[in-house]
């Protein structure tokens, strides 16, 4: 194995041209690095009066001769120089990679945006095979985005080499992401997650020698699932929003969600054709998720039904043929909040709280775990569960008053 630090010779010397026309000697440099050595021709000739075999350099006063001498000590200084770089970088030392950098015909070091773009075409791939959503897609996208910024304010270049990746380094981008970018634990955690992966694609492709997340974990905040009460829904279907038909769309979508069950992303692509009557006449949504590809089947209860009714003749319905004409996510949500305050709601509306109402309200209403997790797409029934402990704290909720009552009672 090849020493990290190998001592580095350099020598000069000349050789007879093959051709009997030509009188001087071309000039060769060894480079010769641990026990091995490579010739490279400098481009330079001399005549073999001149050359002093012992200094390894000409002998002679024209200027010439001054002019190679130099040139021979500015290659030197090149190649020692190549050296330090080398071993500063902790690269493997031989003389091929020596004798490259000198012509410049080294390969250039793979930087981890590069990488990561590189990883990407994957990203893309399966996400024009339906593999992943597009919210992945572009979260791996967004987060090159913000290597770069963070290259740029902390090391003051667009790109690093993976090899200079170091573990601290990885620290500092993860404190970049919370505190410049103000993302949440969760979103930091995926981001970290990206680059990670990226890393292990390096590892994989030899481009990198060393783990840098080696000892590191990162863990997700498992929050609190919200959800509406069947008498906090009723209060928002009662909202009047003849004057305010923004609100009235978002309105109208979000409680379709609650009554169906689909993520914002599902409804919002939701075709009429994706709802289809069965021979008895009951009309059912299938379609798949997504975010995992597996069916929905959703039996489509009066108020859904209603809501897709009322918009039938809406302009986007019409020309796309989308159930509902819903707006963006982001404009949905800031929406919500105003709904939220005016039906006097003290919990943080989303539009996925639409679907964790959607479970509540089955579970309350005794569905089983397995048809929920039919309804909702979920590909493991272990997703559905949660909502099953989600129910234990509403119990507990719901038991205050009884809960009060008793634990007051004096036992004799």
């Amino acid at each position: 194995m090849t020493k990290r630090n190998p001592y580095c010779t350099l020598s000069f010397f000349t050789r007879k041209p093959r051709s009997g026309t030509e009188t001087d000697h071309k000039v060769y440099l060894r480079i010769s690095v641990a026990g091995e050595h490579t010739d490279l021709f400098i481009g330079r000739t001399v005549s073999p009066s001149s050359w002093d075999t012992k200094r390894k350099m000409s002998k002679g006063r024209s200027q010439r001769d001054h002019e190679l001498n130099h040139y021979l000590d500015e290659t030197r200084a090149r190649l020692y120089e190549i050296h330090s770089e080398l071993v500063r970088s902790h690269r493997e030392i031989n003389p091929t990679i020596m004798r490259d950098m000198f012509l410049g015909k080294a390969e250039k070091p793979m930087t981890l945006c590069d990488i990561f773009r590189e990883a990407n075409k994957s990203r893309k791939e399966e996400y024009e095979h339906g593999y992943i959503v597009k919210a992945t897609y572009d979260r791996w996208e967004r987060c090159i985005t913000y290597l770069t910024d963070f290259f740029r304010s902390k090391l003051h270049v667009n790109d690093v080499p993976v090899s200079d990746v170091t573990s601290g380094m990885l620290d500092d981008f993860e404190h970049f992401l919370r505190i410049r970018k103000g993302c949440a634990n969760n979103a930091a955690v995926r981001y970290m997650r990206c680059v990670k992966n990226t890393i292990r694609y390096a590892l994989a492709q030899k481009w990198l020698s060393h783990d840098p997340f080696i000892g590191k974990r990162y863990h997700r905040t498992h929050t609190e699932r919200q959800f509406l009460t069947e008498s906090e829904i009723m209060t928002i279907l009662s909202l009047d929003f003849t004057e305010l038909p923004r609100l009235d769309v978002v309105r109208d979508t979000f409680v379709f969600c609650c009554f169906t069950g689909l993520a914002f992303g599902d409804m919002k692509s939701l075709m009429l054709s994706d709802i289809r009557a069965d021979e008895n006449g009951i009309l059912w949504i299938r379609k798949p998720r997504a975010k995992t590809g597996i069916i929905c089947v959703i039996p489509l209860m009066e108020i859904p039904r209603r809501i897709i009714s009322k918009y039938s003749r809406h302009p986007a319905v019409k020309d796309t043929g989308v159930a509902l004409p819903a707006i963006t996510n982001q404009k949905t949500n800031a929406y919500l909040k105003e709904i939220a305050d005016l039906a006097r709601i003290k919990k943080p509306l989303t539009t996925h709280v639409a679907r964790h109402t959607f479970a509540s309200m089955a579970l309350n209403n005794n569905v089983s775990i397995e048809v929920i997790a039919k309804i909702l797409g979920h590909s493991d029934i272990k997703t559905t569960q949660i909502y099953a402990r989600m129910q234990d704290q509403a119990v507990y909720d719901d038991m205050a008053t009884m809960r009060e009552k008793f634990n007051a009672m004096q036992i004799p």
